[in-house]
């Protein structure tokens, strides 16, 4: 499950990546949420490889859940900005 899940988080990793920092899009235009994404989806890869001892508390995971969606958030914010200026 936690594999799974850490798979999960390092896709969007690259998601993030390949869709932002390929394009210039970070650099040129100074857009931060693609950062903010991509330091949500950090903290939730580290808290669940590193669990502290609180394996057995669901606040925990709960935590890790609401990062995660903050994250994917700032993502769908990202790509929606990213499809408006796009000038293909």
């Amino acid at each position: 499950m936690v594999i799974k899940r850490i798979y999960y988080v390092i896709s969007l990793i690259i998601l993030n990546i390949s869709l932002f920092f390929l394009t210039e899009l970070v650099t040129r235009q100074g857009y931060y949420y693609t950062f903010f994404s991509l330091l949500c989806l950090g903290v939730v890869a580290i808290g669940l490889l590193i669990p502290l001892g609180l394996v057995n508390r669901l606040w925990y995971y709960c935590i890790f859940l609401f990062a995660e969606l903050v994250a994917i958030y700032f993502l769908t914010a990202s790509i929606w900005f990213w499809v408006g200026t796009n000038k293909v």
